[in-house]
């Protein structure tokens, strides 16, 4: 051996370490696997298009933080919408009472981020909505809370007028016309994020709607102004607020393979 192999040699052991905590890292990547309840619920209210889910997740290898969780819908007609996770109904027991039998003991909380561990899968019941929404949601809703502060300022506020303005009818119009419930097949994508690398399985899903529940659905645009003029009106005396029932669907999810 000369000098050159030798020195060949050494640079390849002064890589060995660095080589062997990459095959490491990758070997013992963690695995997340999502298990989803059976049905979804779907819904359409004053706060959009919303998907509610019963999930765990199953891990392997190492504990893992999650910071985004997020739905793809896509649309048989190729339209496609991303619903994030707005909430998280965490189930922390289980209480027994004579009369009503046992009631799960649930607390629910906002979202930033949640640590997924190895030791106990943990179902949670995670809101999704759509940002957008929102997002454009927040410019009518502006120019309602300014009219409203104008008029109380001013000693003019009166509920049953103001429900009749003007800002009160763009906000009313933005929320109809933003229904995008769709009839016909859907496939349903888990979109998972953390600052580690990770594998994610069993994350696609696919359910339908048929045109049944998009009317169904469609009925609950008619109830978005009692809400709001609950809203207004809660506190004035001989009030009494509507008993607003929205409709919901629960599709089946199958998953995809």
């Amino acid at each position: 051996m000369n000098i050159f192999e030798g020195a060949a040699i050494l640079g390849a052991l002064a890589w060995m370490p660095h080589l062997l905590k990459i095959l490491k890292d990758v070997l013992t990547r963690p695995e997340i696997r999502v298990i989803v309840q059976r049905t979804a619920e779907i819904g359409y209210t004053p706060f959009g298009p919303i998907l509610n889910l019963r999930i765990a997740f199953s891990v392997r290898h190492r504990d893992i933080v999650i910071s985004s969780i997020k739905i793809r819908l896509k649309h048989e007609s190729g339209e496609e919408k991303i619903l994030s996770w707005q909430g998280i109904v965490e189930r922390l027991a289980q209480m027994q009472t004579p009369e009503a039998g046992p009631i799960p003991w649930e607390k629910e909380h906002s979202v930033l981020a949640i640590k997924l561990t190895e030791k106990e899968v943990q179902e949670r019941l995670i809101r999704f909505q759509e940002d957008d929404y929102h997002t454009n949601k927040e410019t009518y809703e502006s120019k309602v809370a300014k009219k409203l502060s104008y008029l109380k300022e001013k000693g003019e506020y009166n509920p049953d007028d103001f429900l009749q303005s003007e800002e009160i009818k763009d906000l009313y119009s933005f929320i109809k016309h933003w229904f995008n419930w769709k009839q016909g097949e859907y496939t349903l994508i888990f979109e998972v994020d953390s600052p580690e690398k990770f594998i994610l399985k069993d994350n696609v899903y696919e359910f339908s709607l048929n045109p049944l529940t998009i009317e169904l659905l469609e009925a609950n645009k008619e109830l978005i102004h009692l809400a709001y003029e609950d809203q207004l009106k809660i506190g004035t005396e001989g009030y009494k607020p509507h008993q607003i029932n929205w409709n919901w669907t629960n599709p089946v999810l199958k998953k995809v393979t």
